[in-house]
This record gives structure tokens, sequence and C-alpha cells, in this order.
């Protein structure tokens, strides 16, 4: 007998559920008789719902209900192109099986419900599936009416489709078909009957049966993927929702209509989220934790007859709500509404509005879930043999794909919120879809009031899942790829931007926290990174953003504006540092105390977050699509906070540390790996350049000098368009200057005011005793107590500046890029093409700078100088990274002097060598040797650095005359290391021979000498009063308050001004003593040992004279005075320039000279043992040649005192001995105006300008002065 198709469909309907219910208990498939009802559904109204699919763009989808017609827009392909007819008589028990929504009707108008098709058409899915022909249509509507049961033949239930025992998979799983199914069949089942109803050949039969197994293998896949667990139950008279969409499974997939399965489950599952009929669930299982997804119980419905569809988050989870689990529901109210009895059990109840919050996160929790489980599946049917399953082979990869594209554009659709119009608390949609079938926002009339439909409090369901780690890369680079689609392109926009928006906030309330949080950075990274055919689409979306940099007026807020509100402000804003995070200062810094472990931790964290911000920016400057406007951003940054490096500038309107430090490690790391052959030298100087110097001081032009230099380039250069290497590059020394070094300068400033609150605490406290009962007790208590809360505040700040600023990464990775800029400026000097390590081809002192050279920036060379001297302070373990090109760099400069014409920038290069004397800094030995064993330290240091000593007399400035001492010492420091090489000795004997220079030399530094023990002498001489009179009682109590306190007060500051020139003095003397041992000829010349001479008697006068007492004075070790040493050296200085013609110079000092101070001098060092009887038996012999020679000197003077007037010098009124003319035709003797030009080259008359080799010999009138002196002395002798 032939079989119908009707009667083939319901036959493998039985085959596929009752052959396998002997392994399910009959609680787990009740029948229709044991529910409350004997018929499956109470229909007491008539009506006819046709749904037709419209095509896309053009057509549209009509409901009709009874007489009422709606018309319904679809822009977009539906998902469903067939036409179905449900109907629903009043005097029998009829269900419409035609769809995978719930039709149950009832009473209740409002629990009509649309077929899925029309809601998807409705939502615009826009779900690209093939349009059936209408032969097709009307074949399936036959098929589908005539096997649907109707009231008189429907007794008993749908036929259950049953689980296995093997539930571990949370999914429906079927028993394979076997031949006993066969053989237990009707009397027809020796017929083998197509799928159309034809009868087949035992051949075609198997390939038949091979077919059907390979699909109901299908449906079990797409029920996994999808987590759908249906035990067919009945409840309040329904089906479950996934029985019904079961009930056409078979039919869909024997026409292949997987994306209309899919579709039905989808919605199907997503109505149930939004209804809150479905709960996280938590059972725990043989493997573990199972998280699942469970329907609700409502009020009205007991919870042993529920509908149950079970949505898993992950594979291997127990169906259902296993015992010992947990349900949390989703804060959604679960009560009937009143007039909502009857409606259907999915939307029983009306959900809040942070309900759909929620429920917007489940549902694309869910999507996710399910496209992640179809790439699983589809990986493990990749291995399977064709010759078994060659059906399923090459279906599975078309039905995975059918899924992930529905997941995705479902997922679409959720983040745009669209669901949320069927669902809106308070609506009369929230209970159901609308009396009529279709509301109002289903016809198009309600739009959501943003981009995706979510209120202003409302996050991203998207973001809130990327931080929760549940969004795979795939997926969200096939989300970008779908929604991008040039009909969706808007949805990509709305999508995203209110992912951006909220990553936006989310970071600006992370900046001030307890701790560095990077989460919404690390995702913003995601995102950046997400590829979409070999672009960045979210790169264009940052930089159109409406906050990006358009919107902020460059006015005086514009630097602040833009590194605060700006889109990329608050992910550069991490920060530890106490005025942009003062949480995180005291929460981690309460007892004004950093623990080095804890620090290092923060260290590394400020690390990892500046590396996940230079991969954001790589991205958006790799992209083409941004690249410009990254430029722009950045450029906008630097310019705008240009005043950062000025000493007193407004905090308020500029950018704060952290943010700097963020930005220039960034521009650090963008860096790194440019080779600077690659960049353009006078990129500073393009028309079109993004960094600006126009205003900056040059390190040789002058203003003029540079604007002339500029326009001539601009004329004869042609101009091209620069690589992004050479922005990079330029951008990144700039955001050092901006950066690092304000910083630098900000923590010295706070050190100084620490220790000077300090020494107000101290001074108050010393002093305590004497106004505590004073009317002053309460205003310095006051103050005292003002100090010490500002002292905590910025220990506070201290701290977090020193995990923000002294942070080896950072600092190492500045020494790294200072290198470069190094070997830059180096190239520039000569004035010669990049290529390479840099090598010295010309003498230091031959060098002439180059106009690229002298155009560029004095803070060019300032900058690497402040930063290495600020690591040899505070991070000593940085000076590492001091390579070659760094010293190389150095001492070119320092050794030629004349490229820079602020002699201060190369004052603080000879600075940045004085901190690396093993002296100063003992962990700088092996920086040191690299120095000082230099080819240029070799060969030209001892020179270039004496030129300096005696250049920096005059720098221009007001402070010149103290300026000098301080650089001077740090010369003295250094001859005084480098003498102690034999190979630097030498070359301090070849310059003592090698001219005038030397001369010089000499003459400034005994003229420091001279100042610089008189004034410690005095200073010591003030102490010493003072404190005598302070021992005193009753000479001190007899001053009046203001007198004691104005007398401290002084006291305080002469302490200090001691100690400073005694550590001077002291340099300066070593360097006289060491010096004297093997050079003395230049001290002996005519122009300088009368000078020398009068200095040491004078200063031995003082030590050893009656007035000595005078420099006594208690704690000598506090200033650094030490007598007995200074007197030892002075001895030996004597000793060292033992000679007839220094002796002859001592006699010549009618101020100081007297034979027997000498001698009682010459005891007192030989009573306390400073020098050995020898030494002290040779400085008597110097004092006894001097006495003769002053005897002699004595009779000279009144022989002398009758020359004529013309044969006297003007200046000093003594005799001539070598005449010579000036340029203004004055007369004077050679040694005293050689004397003068050593300290001023200037004419002593009119201060024109006046050099020695522009003094002419006065030839006659020396031979007049000679004829005259022997005329006299022949005349004397006679008489």
């Amino acid at each position: 007998m032939e079989l119908t198709p009707e009667e083939i469909r319901a036959r493998r309907l039985r085959k596929l559920a009752g052959k396998n219910s002997n392994n399910v208990s009959n609680n787990n498939a009740p029948t229709a008789t044991e529910t409350d009802g004997s018929s499956i559904s109470d229909a007491t109204t008539s009506s006819t719902t046709t749904v037709t699919a419209a095509a896309p763009s053009t057509e549209v989808a009509t409901v009709e209900k009874g007489t009422e017609t709606q018309q319904m827009p679809t822009s977009a392909p539906i998902v469903s192109d067939k036409t179905e007819t449900m109907e629903e008589s009043s005097s029998s028990d009829n269900v419409g099986s035609s769809s995978s929504l719930n039709t149950s009707t009832t009473t209740d108008p409002k629990a009509d419900l649309i077929l899925p098709s029309t809601i998807e058409a409705s939502l615009m899915l826009g779900l690209e599936v093939a349009e059936q022909s209408q032969q097709q249509h009307q074949k399936l509507r036959s098929i589908h009416v005539a096997s649907a049961p109707n009231a008189t033949t429907r007794k008993k239930p749908l036929p259950a489709v049953v689980p296995t025992t093997n539930t571990t998979a949370n999914a429906w799983s079927f028993k394979k078909r076997s031949s006993s199914d066969h053989s237990s069949a009707k009397p027809d089942s020796n017929l083998h009957i197509g799928m159309d109803g034809s009868v087949l050949e035992p051949k075609a039969q198997c390939e038949q049966d091979s077919r059907v197994s390979a699909q109901d293998e299908l449906l079990q896949i797409m029920l996994r993927v999808m987590k759908i667990n249906s035990k067919a139950r009945y409840s309040n008279s329904r089906f479950t929702i996934d029985s019904v969409i079961l009930e056409n499974a078979l039919e869909m997939f024997e026409r292949q209509r997987y994306g209309e399965f899919c579709a039905d489950v989808i919605t199907e599952v997503i109505k149930g989220i939004y209804y809150g009929k479905l709960i996280e669930s938590h059972s725990e299982d043989g493997d573990g934790l199972s998280d699942s997804w469970s329907t609700i119980p409502s009020k009205k419905v007991k919870p042993i007859m529920l509908d149950e569809v079970v949505i898993g988050r992950g594979r291997g989870g127990s169906s259902g709500m296993a015992a010992g689990s947990t349900a949390t529901p989703m804060d959604i109210d679960i009560e009937m509404q009143p007039g909502e009895e009857d409606a259907p059990a999915y939307c029983s109840s009306k959900p809040s509005m942070k309900a759909f919050a929620n429920n917007r996160v489940a549902a694309l929790e869910y999507l996710i879930g399910c496209y992640l489980r179809s790439n699983e599946e589809l990986y493990s049917y990749t291995k399977v043999k064709k010759s078994k399953k060659m059906y399923l082979a090459e279906t599975l990869p078309n039905v995975v794909a059918v899924i992930r594209q529905h997941t995705l554009r479902y997922a679409i659709l959720v983040l745009k919120n669209t669901f949320q119009s069927f669902c809106q608390p308070g609506s009369s949609s929230s209970s159901a879809i609308g009396e009529s079938g279709s509301s109002s926002a289903i016809a198009g009339n309600k739009t959501p009031a943003t981009g995706t439909g979510s209120t202003a409090l409302e996050k991203s369901p998207l973001l809130t899942l990327m931080y929760e780690n549940k969004v795979s890369a795939d997926f969200m680079s096939n989300l970008m790829a779908e929604s991008r689609k040039s009909d969706r392109e808007e949805d990509f926009r709305a999508i995203f931007n209110a992912v951006l928006d909220d990553l936006f906030i989310d970071m600006q309330n992370a900046i001030c926290n307890e701790n560095i949080v990077a989460d919404p950075l690390n995702r913003l990274k995601e995102l950046i990174e997400t590829r979409v055919d070999n672009a960045h689409p979210i790169c264009l979306l940052i930089v159109e953003h409406k906050i990006f940099l358009t919107a902020f007026t460059p006015d005086k807020y514009f630097a602040r504006e833009i590194t605060k509100v700006s889109f990329l402000a608050p992910f550069l804003s991490l920060s530890v540092m106490l005025d942009e995070n003062p949480k995180f200062a005291s929460h981690h810094f309460s007892d004004n105390v950093c623990d080095r472990t804890l620090a290092n931790s923060f260290h590394s964290i400020l690390s990892n977050t500046r590396k996940v911000l230079h991969s954001i920016f790589l991205v958006l400057l790799s992209n083409q699509y941004s690249r410009f406007e990254m430029l722009n951003y950045i450029a906008a940054i630097l310019k705008s906070n240009a005043k950062r490096i000025q000493y007193n500038a407004d905090d308020r309107f500029l950018a704060k540390d952290g943010f700097m430090l963020n930005f220039m490690s960034v521009l650090q790391l963008l860096s790194v790996k440019i080779n600077l052959s690659r960049i353009d030298p006078l990129y500073p100087h393009h028309p079109e350049s993004l960094v600006e110097i126009d205003d900056e001081t040059k390190l040789k032009f002058s203003s003029q000098e540079y604007a002339d230099w500029l326009a001539t380039l601009k004329d004869v250069k042609d101009w091209e368009q620069h690589k992004f290497v050479t922005h990079c590059w330029f951008l990144t020394l700039h955001a050092h200057h901006l950066g690092i070094i304000p910083a630098i300068q900000r923590y010295n400033k706070l050190l100084r005011a620490t220790k000077e609150l300090q020494r107000m605490v101290d001074e108050l406290n010393a002093t305590k005793s004497q106004w505590e009962n004073t009317p002053l007790a309460r205003r310095n208590k006051q103050v005292r107590d003002r100090c010490v809360s500002q002292m905590n505040k910025l220990s506070k700040a201290k701290l977090s500046c020193d995990i923000a600023i002294i942070d080896p990464n950072v600092l190492s990775a500045c020494m790294q890029f200072y290198s470069t800029v190094c070997e830059y400026t180096l190239y520039q000097i000569e004035n010669r093409p990049i290529d390479g390590p840099f090598t010295n081809q010309k003498h230091p002192s031959t060098l002439v700078a180059s106009d690229n050279f002298s155009a560029l920036p004095e803070w060019y060379i300032e900058d690497i100088a402040d930063f290495i001297l600020f690591c040899m302070q505070h991070s000593i373990s940085v000076i590492d990274y001091v390579d070659n090109s760094i010293i190389t760099w150095i001492l070119t400069l320092v050794c030629a002097p004349q490229l820079i014409k602020n002699p201060y920038i190369t004052a603080k290069l000879i600075e940045v060598l004085f901190v690396t004397s093993p002296t100063i800094q003992t962990t700088s030995q092996s920086l040191y040797l690299q120095i000082i064993n230099h080819e240029l330290a070799q060969t030209a240091l001892v020179s270039a650095l004496m030129k300096f000593y005696t250049d920096i007399e005059t720098t221009g400035q007001s402070t010149e005359f103290y300026d000098k001492f301080t650089i001077r010492y740090h010369i003295s420091h250094l001859f005084k290391g480098l003498w102690e090489s034999a190979l630097h000795r030498q070359a301090f004997v070849r310059e003592s021979k090698s001219g005038k220079q030397f001369v010089k030399f000499v003459n400034f530094f005994l003229n420091d000498t001279t100042y610089l023990l008189d004034e410690c002498l005095e200073y010591l001489k003030r102490i010493h009063e003072t404190q005598v009179l302070m021992m005193d009682d009753s000479g001190w109590s007899a001053l009046t308050q203001e007198a004691q306190q104005s007398r401290q007060r002084q006291l305080v500051q002469d302490e200090r001004q001691c100690r400073s020139y005694l550590t001077l003095a002291r340099e300066t003397v070593d360097m006289f003593h060491y010096m004297t041992i093997d050079i003395k000829e230049p001290f002996l010349r005519p122009e300088l040992i009368d000078r020398l001479s009068s200095m040491l008697n004078y200063n031995l006068h003082q030590l050893c004279g009656p007035k000595c007492n005078d420099l006594r004075v208690r704690h000598p070790h506090k200033y650094g005075w030490e007598p007995r040493r200074l007197l030892g050296q002075l001895v030996d200085i004597y000793l060292h320039l033992s000679c007839d013609e220094f002796a002859a110079a001592l006699a010549a000092d009618e101020r100081s000279f007297e034979k027997q101070f000498f001698e009682d001098a010459a005891n007192r060092v030989e009573r306390i043992s400073i020098r050995s009887h020898r030494d002290v038996d040779e400085f008597r012999k110097l004092i006894q040649k001097a006495a003769e020679i002053y005897e002699k000197n004595q009779e000279n003077a009144d022989e002398f005192a009758e020359a004529p007037d013309d044969f006297k010098d003007p200046l000093m009124d003594t005799l001539m001995t070598d005449p010579v003319v000036l340029p203004s035709g004055t007369i004077m003797d050679r040694a005293i105006i050689t004397r003068h030009l050593l300290n001023s080259s200037t004419d002593p008359f009119n201060r024109q300008p006046l050099t020695e080799d522009m003094l002419k010999p006065a030839t006659e009138l020396k031979e007049r002065i000679q004829k005259w002196i022997k005329e006299y002395r022949a005349q004397k002798k006679s008489s």
C-alpha cells in the first residue's frame, strides 16, 4: 500500500521518538491525558493568520487577522519565504505547528503571537535565504496542512523526541536507526518509501536511509550548538516552545531550510530571555560546575509543569535544573500582571528596564555561545570519512555557516536593541506583540533614541561580555564584517560607537583608583587590533569620533581639554601621581613609606600599560585612514603643552606629568626601531613640519640669522613629503622635551620645597625655648604645624613621583632614545649624511658649526645633559645605557665650546663629566674609565677644559661672578682625576709649554684662590665672633630678643656661605698644590710671580699671624675647615717653586714679607709636625734667601725714587723696565699691562679692546731708562 507523504512524515516522527522510549521513564514523556486537559489547546475563537514574506527591499510583509490588515515595510531579505496558514476551530482542539513560535491561542487577544517569519520581517533581519518558487510554496503548504493533526484524529499526544541516557552534553541526542526499527513497523514496513512518497528500490532505500540518518544527526548538531533540550512535556495545555520547533524540524531539514529553523529557535530563545522566562543556573555534575539557562516558574504554573528550554554556555552540562543546582534570576519581576493570566508563558511578566539591560547581555552571550559551539562542531567533523557520512560531511560546513551568519545578525539586532521595542516596560506590547499582531515599533513607527536603542545609563552588552572575556576574536572580527556590509554600515557605527563611548566613560572612572585599572584599555586594544579584510575598522571610528580632536577650540584651555576629555585622553591618563590619582597615594603611602617590592610591581604594571597603549597607537598610525589624524592629534598635544617646560608654568591649563610620561613612552616604543639614516635632518625647518622651533633659542644663530637662513633654505630646498619615520622620530624628541624634562624639574622643585620646610621646622624647634613663653608662641606653633602637614603631603607626592619618574623602565628607554639624538646632533655638526655610528673626522678645535647645527634649538643639547645629571643623582643604574654615542657627543661638545654660543650649556656638559668622577659617584667607575680613555679625552680634553676655565670669566649674565666659581670647581675636580693618569699628566705639561693659554689659566685660578681664601677666612672670623658672644651668658642676655634672633639667622647664613667657599677653595688649592710639582715655569713668569708670592704670603700670615686665633670655630669639620691641611699645602707650594726668582718675588712683597714672621711659621709647622724636618729646613733656607733680597730691594727703592715721571708706569708709579706703547698712545710697563690683560682684554684707560699682540715696544724710551739708571748709580757711587 502506498503511503502519502503526510503519513511518511508522521511515521518518521514516531520512529525518532517512540522507539527510544525505553530509555526514559514515564515521567519524562507524559501523555495528553496525563495533563490537566484532554486537548492540546482550548481555542474559543476562530481566526486566520497569514504571513507572506516580502522580497528584499521592495516588498512588504502582510499580517491579516480577521478583516484587519496591516502592512510592515521590510528593507532586507526575510529568513523565511514560506506562506503558512493556521486555522483554529472553536468546536475542536487544534494545534498549529507550522512555526517555531508557540502559536497557542487564548481568549485574550493580547495572547496572539506573530509567527517567527513575521517577527523577523518586522525586525528587518536581512537574512539571506534563497527564495523558493511558488510551486515549492504550495507543495510545502499542502504537506503541512495534511500532516497537521486535527480534533478528530488527535487523540494522542504528539510523539516525543526523547533524549538518550547520555545527557552530559546538555543537548539533543538521538539513537541510531537499526534494522529492528523497520522490522517492528506496521505491515507496510517492507515497502521502501522515498521522502516524496514514492516507492524506492533497495539500493535507493539505503541511500535514502543514510540521508535521513545524516539529517537526524544534523538536527542533533544544531540542537547542541543552540543548546536546546526538549522533553516534549505539556504545561498549561500548551506545548513547550521547543516541542513546536521540533515538530517541523524534519520537514525543514528535508527541504534544507536550515536558516529558517535556526532563526525560529534563536528568535524563540531571545524572546524567552527578554521576558525573563530563562534564568542563569549553576548545576554541579560529575565534571564540575556547569552553567546553563533554564525557564523561570511563574506563580500561575507549578514548577513541575514548566515549559522547559535549556540554553547552555558550555558543552558537557546537565540538562534542565538538576538536583543541587542554583538559579539566579536576572532581577526580573516574574509575577503575573492583571489581565495577563492567559498570556503565553514566556511573556507572563513585565520586565523592568534594568532587566532589559541584563537580558541583552544574556541574549548576546547565548548567541556568542552558539557561534563558538558551531565552530567546535565543524572542527570535530573535519576528519569524517565521506564513505560513511558523505552527506553530513558535505552539508555540515554549510549548516555551520548558516548558524554563524544567523548568530551574527541576531547579535547585531540585540546590540541595536531592536527587541526592546517588543518588550518595553509599561507598553501595550510588553505582554504580547500587540492586539493586531503588529505594534508601532514593528511597523517602524518607533525609532530608538540612540544608535543602539539603549538608555544613557545602559552599557553595551558587547563590552560587558568583553570584560568577562567571553567574546572571541573570531566572533568580533566576523561581527564587524557583518555589520560593515554596504547595506548595514550604520549598524557598525551605532554598535561600536556605543562600545567606544562606554570604554571612554569606564576609563575616566578608572583613572582615580586605589590601584591601576587597565581593563578598559585592554578592551580598546582588542577592538582596535581586530582585523576585517586586512583593515582595522575601529581605527576610523576613533579618529572620526566627535571628541577625538575637532571638538576642541584652540585657546588657553585647549591643552587641558585635549588631555582630559579627548577620546584617547583617559587611556593616556593612568597614573600614580598624587595630583592625578590621590586615591592611589592615600591608599599605598598612608605611612609615607614605599616598599621597594611594591614600587617594582607598579613599575611593571605601568610598563605593561604603556605597551598596550603602544599597540593601540601603532595600529592607529599603521592604518592609512587614521594615520594623518593621529599625527595631528600627537602634534596638537605637543603644541598645546609647549609651556610645560617653563619654570613657573600654570599647571591648571596644561597636561599633568603622568599623562605626558605615558604619551612620551608610547612614542618611545614607536621610535625604538627607526633607522636614523631614513629621517630628514631638516625636518624641524620644513614648512609643513608638525613640530615648532621658530621661537626657540638656537645653538648658534641669533633670531635674525635664523630667519635669514630659513628664507634662503626655502628658496634652494626642494621640500618633499616626509615619511612617517621622520614625523615619528621628531615628535618623540619633542615629547621628551615636554614629558620627562618638566617632570624632572618638578621633582627637583618638590625636593627643594620639602627641604626648605624641614629647615623651617628645625629652626622653630631649635629656638622653641626662646619663643614658647612669648606672645609669638601661638603663631609659631601654627606655622610649625602647617609646615609639618605640608611636609606629609609632599612626602606622599615624592613617593608617587618615585614610582612614576624614577622608573628604571622609563629612564632606560629615555637614555636609549637620547643616544640616537646624540648621533643626530654629531652628524649635524659636520653636516654629514647620517650613516651608521658616528666617528670623528676632525679635531674638535678645528670644528666650525654648520648651519644645520647652528639652527637647532638649545634644548636639543641641554635636555640630554639635564637628564643624565638627574639619572646620576637618583637612578645610577641607568648609566649602564650610556653608550659610546653619548660619550662621544659629550666630549665633542666639551672640547669644542666654540660650537655653542651659550657657555652655560657647555658648563652643564662639564658638570656631567664631573658627576661621573668616582670621588663624587662611587658606582660610576666604569663610565668614568670609558670617558677618560676615549680618544678625544686623551688628545683634547685637558686643553679644552683649561680654555673654558678662562673663558667662563665673563658670561654676559648678571650672576657670572658667582657662577664661575661653581663651574671652575667642577673643572678643578676633573683636573685632579686626570692628573692621576700619567697620559693626561703629560697633556698638562705639554699645555704649560704651548703658549699663553696656560698662563691665563694659572692667572685665573690664582685670582680664585686669593678671593676664595679671603672669603673663607672672613666668614670664619664672623662665625668665631658670634659663637664667642653666644657663649658669654651676660653679653648674650644683654641683647634684645630681636637682636638675638637676628644674630642667629646671620650665623646660619654665614655657616652656609663659609661651607660653600671652603669647598671651592679647597679644590682650587689642591689643584695649585699638585700642579706645581711638575709645572713651574708658567708660575714664575713676571706677570704672575709677584701676585703668586703675594697671595701665598698673605694667607700664611693669616694662618700663623697674631690674629690666627680669630679663625678658631666650634665643630670646624661642620664647615670643612682644616687649617693644618691648608698650612701644609701652602708650605709645599713654597718648596715646589723654590728658586732665586721665587725668592726675589717673596722679598718684593712689602705688604706681608717679614723674616721674623716666616721664622715663627716654620717653628709652628715643625712643632705640630705638619711637615718633616727636612721640609722645614728647606723652607727656612728659602726664607733666608728672600730676606737677603729684601734688604737689597729696600736700598733700590730709595735709589729709584728720584726717577723722572715719564720713566714711571702710570698705574703703579714704579720705574719701568720694559715700556710698551698701547694703541691709545699710553706707555706702560710690559709686566703691568700684561698682568692686566690676563684679567681683562681692554685698555685700562679707555676700556677699548686690547690684546697683547697690540702692544708695541717703546725701544727709545727703554734705552733712555737704562742709560739713566747707569748714570744715576755711577753718580751715587762716586759720591
